[in-house]
């Protein structure tokens, strides 16, 4: 059997059963109802769109089904005017399909329109997206204040730090008058480490929230030292690509370092030895890795003499974490390595 066919069965059991003797009022009338809510329904769509036009996407295809369901209403209306001059009665199932469309149509219609109120009083997207930016553009400038204001802070902190640091080294200069001069050393090395913190806070100061480089610090570190030491005939060279020290590690590598400059200084170019100090950077894995060495006389590391001196730069090297090693150079001279990791 074809399609058609079976149409054919289907409609003629759907029609067998008797007619409704009133059935054109009744087919008139849903209709007509059905095509009263087609064309409502529109309505309402149409204030809302106008209320949240900037706001529906693709609002040809929501316009096309507008004008879809109007067509719909259009076509029971025709359908209306042909139940006038039809002859044929409607069976019942027939009008049962009308009454319940009807219905549910003119429901779906009330419902619409009742609900319309709420939603022309909700906020449109685009203005909650303007709300949330604005909240945005305030957090982002309350933080960038903070963050000016904690700044700010920091360098007080590490101008007020350098200030009282070099008042206590000014002190220490003071006592060292008083002191014969066989027993001037050790407080002269007191006021260097000192001066040595001060210099690590007017560093930190003028890095700002920036870490600290270390190798300007290296730089500065050695043109100090060959002044403070009347070195000033002595070479220092920096190799490698730099890299920045957090402000945890800032303080306990600067000391460290310092005492290694030192050490050298003292050792090996006592008597007028060597010419040249070279200082290499390296990162590798999260590691930062410097070397410092020289082409003096050889250091002792771990001797009696510079036994505090020792056991600081081991004490700092634990805080950093770090590795330490001091080596002689085989075409003479010593080197000193540091690694940690970075953070």
């Amino acid at each position: 059997m074809t399609f058609f066919e079976w149409l054919e069965i289907i409609y003629a059991y759907c029609t067998s059963a008797e007619p409704v003797a009133n059935w054109r009022p009744i087919a008139i009338s849903t209709n007509i109802a059905i095509a009263l809510a087609y064309f409502w329904i529109p309505t309402d769509m149409g204030i809302v769109f106008y209320r949240w036009r900037r706001e529906i996407p693709f609002p040809w295809l929501w316009t096309g089904f507008a004008v879809f369901i109007i067509a719909c209403g259009i076509s029971h209306v025709a359908h209306a005017f042909h139940a006038l001059r039809q002859t044929t009665p409607y069976s019942v199932i027939e009008l049962s399909i009308l009454v319940v469309t009807a219905v549910v149509s003119l429901v779906t219609a009330v419902g619409f329109t009742f609900i319309l109120p709420r939603i022309m009083t909700l906020t449109a997207p685009s203005e909650i997206k303007k709300r949330l930016e604005a909240e945005v553009e305030k957090a982002t400038a309350d933080l960038e204040q903070a963050l000016e204001t904690e700044r700010l802070l920091l360098l007080e902190v590490h101008h007020r730090v350098k200030n009282n640091l070099q008042i206590t080294a000014s002190l220490v200069g003071l006592h060292l008058r008083q002191v014969p001069p066989e027993q001037r050393e050790p407080l002269e090395v007191l006021r260097t480490r000192i001066y040595a913190m001060a210099d690590i806070h007017n560093q930190l100061q003028e890095a700002g929230v920036r870490r600290l480089s270390a190798g300007h610090f290296l730089d500065e570190l050695c043109r100090k030292s060959k002044i403070a030491f009347g070195r000033e005939d002595i070479s220092h060279t920096l190799r490698g690509d730099d890299w920045r020290v957090s402000f945890e590690q800032a303080t306990p590598f600067s000391l460290l370092m310092n005492e290694v400059v030192s050490q050298i200084f003292k050792q090996a170019f006592a008597d007028g030895a060597g010419s040249r100090i070279e200082i290499r950077f390296s990162q590798n894995e999260g590691l930062n890795r410097t070397s410092v060495s020289d082409d003096g006389s050889r250091i002792v590391y771990d001797g009696a003499a510079v036994k505090i001196e020792a056991r600081l730069i081991r004490s700092l090297a634990e805080q950093l974490d770090a590795r330490i090693s001091w080596s002689e150079l085989p075409e003479g001279g010593n080197e000193f390595a540091i690694e940690f990791a970075a953070e």
